[in-house]
């Protein structure tokens, strides 16, 4: 099996999933996935893991549990949590034979490059992703035009997410963005969100 074999393997795979949990890209969210994780007879237990490692998949003896970093934003929470999934549902019987360790990614670059591209196409299928790209019409991205698609998007994923799928449809140069403050761009476009705006002014004052 090649690469792009594995990988078209593991999309659908997610497609099946979703249609499964009956999942909704637009309300796809952390209480959607930990009532997959129940479903699924997952433990979620937050631990403070090394800064590199977001989430590890532990299995044994039939009890399954993912650590997540308790710090991280809820947009890479989500994206770790879909990607445990991908080890419960394809690597569980090496992890739990200490063939693969979760995390490792050195070590299992192909399992956990697989596990990210299911995790994308789990919260966000690329089909609904090209649709809606279509729809805008752009042929030359700039980071501006990156900043508005995000804007129109519902599902709930990061501004890395969206730079990596682009790149993926041929429609940017690969590592193009990979320095672009998008976050601070935005603001600097659309003004700073007022939740933020309040944080600030408590901390000032």
């Amino acid at each position: 099996m090649t690469r792009d074999e594995y990988f078209e393997g593991l999309k659908a795979l997610a497609r099946e999933k979703r249609m499964y949990h009956a999942v909704r890209t637009n309300s796809f969210g952390l209480r959607e996935v930990r009532q997959i994780y129940k479903k699924e007879g997952i433990r979620i237990d937050p631990w403070p893991l090394p800064p590199k490692i977001k989430a590890m998949y532990m299995c044994a003896d039939g009890d399954y549990s993912v650590a997540v970093q308790r710090s991280l934003p809820d947009e890479p929470k989500l994206f770790a949590l879909v990607h445990e999934l991908k080890h419960h549902y394809v690597d569980q019987e090496q992890i739990a034979n200490g063939v693969v360790t979760c995390g490792d990614y050195n070590r299992n670059e192909l399992i956990e490059k697989g596990a990210e591209v299911f995790a994308a196409e789990f919260i966000f299928p690329e089909q609904e992703f090209a649709e809606l790209v279509k729809s805008i019409g752009i042929s030359v991205w700039r980071p501006e035009d990156i900043v508005r698609l995000k804007r129109r998007i519902a599902a709930k994923i990061s501004y890395t997410f969206v730079r990596k799928r682009l790149e993926r449809l041929g429609l940017v140069t690969r590592g193009a963005f990979v320095t672009v403050q998008f976050k601070k761009l935005e603001e600097q476009m659309f003004g700073v969100p007022y939740w933020k705006a309040r944080m600030r002014r408590r901390a000032v004052g």
